[in-house]
């Protein structure tokens, strides 16, 4: 009885692993229209130019060129997510000359004061409430809700199971 148990909540939970298990990539804790991509020499110059901006602005500090490569292969999917790089440029240059269709999100910057804070007002002025962003929102909800409703459906059918079988064990 106690195998079936453990059995039951092993395949419940292999079951929503390959919904969750990509992990936390640049994604804001505020409603932030843009995101700057700084390393520790950029970082509080990016900060101070984010602070005094009147738009959300939040500054992630990378120490590799494989955790801006892999960030920035994240944002192609997050067409609302706009980003400035202060630093790692060759690699955000590459990735643009890869990926042509994040080059609307994407705007590298010098590490001027002035500089970063045209790019961070000309990606916030650029509308991101395209027809496409909408798809991809309800594209995105309906994939966790179907993927929430089939967690549901089999965590009741399971639970339905064992409720029945240990109700006709009782009667025995």
């Amino acid at each position: 009885m106690k195998m079936k148990i453990l059995s039951l909540i092993l395949i419940m939970v292999t079951l929503m692993a390959p919904i969750y298990a990509h992990g936390v990539h640049i994604s804001t804790s505020t409603d932030a229209q843009v995101v700057i991509i700084a390393d520790e020499s950029t970082a509080a110059l990016a900060q101070k130019v984010a602070t005094e901006s009147s738009i959300t602005v939040e500054v992630f500090e990378f120490t590799s060129l494989s955790q801006v490569s892999h960030e920035l292969d994240h944002i192609i999917n997050d067409y609302n997510l706009k980003v400035v790089a202060v630093a790692y440029q060759d690699t955000v240059q590459e990735f643009i000359s890869q990926n042509p269709e994040a080059k609307e999100q994407i705007r590298i910057s010098s590490a001027d004061e002035e500089d970063i804070k045209n790019n961070i007002q000309e990606l916030a002025g650029e509308n991101t409430t395209t027809s496409i962003n909408e798809n991809a929102k309800e594209d995105n909800f309906m994939v966790l809700f179907l993927a929430g409703i089939l967690i549901g459906l089999i965590a009741g059918l399971g639970a339905g199971v064992f409720f029945m079988q240990r109700k006709t064990t009782k009667k025995d």
